[in-house]
């Protein structure tokens, strides 16, 4: 797929991507569409909101992994829904600056609405077919590993 963005892979800066997403087989398919688009490391992935939030505030096991400079996210998760993670992260003032971009299969106005009030960078809802969500990546990889600059990464005991 052609890039939007002539920038080459080696000139981009390192993006640390937080995929959020309960779906093993949607989450898979987030993370290989970013390999498709030359995203190859810093990519992971948690099954649901408690997991995304002990990440994010350097919990147990999350304790020494890489912090996100991104996160995408889904809003219908086990445990803690998307709105309810979008709402911990931005309340919390070490963590407001890292960009949250929701995909999400609804096109309910309540939940655009309530995302962005709660400060999400963007509401994406997912392509259905894999051609779109592959140009989806695409874009986004190149949209915010090129053109995008983001503000330092907190230190980890900054962001608990």
């Amino acid at each position: 797929m052609k890039q939007r963005f002539d920038v080459p892979a080696d000139l981009r800066p390192s993006l640390d991507v937080l995929i959020v997403e309960n779906d093993p087989a949607s989450a898979y398919l987030t993370k290989e569409a970013f390999r498709e688009a030359g995203k190859t490391e810093g990519i992971q992935s948690v099954p649901d909101g408690d997991e995304a939030l002990a990440l994010l505030r350097r919990e147990g096991k999350y304790a020494n992994d890489p912090y996100p400079d991104l996160i995408f996210l889904d809003l219908h998760l086990p445990k803690k829904s998307g709105l309810e993670v979008l709402a911990e992260l931005k309340s919390n003032p070490r963590l407001t600056s890292v960009p949250v971009v929701i995909i999400s299969g609804s096109d309910n106005p309540d939940e655009i609405r309530r995302a962005y009030e709660l400060h999400a960078s963007c509401y994406i809802r997912k392509p259905n077919d894999l051609e779109g969500f592959l140009r989806f990546i695409q874009i986004s990889y190149d949209f915010w590993g090129s053109v995008v600059t983001f503000p330092p990464k907190p230190k980890f005991a900054e962001a608990r």
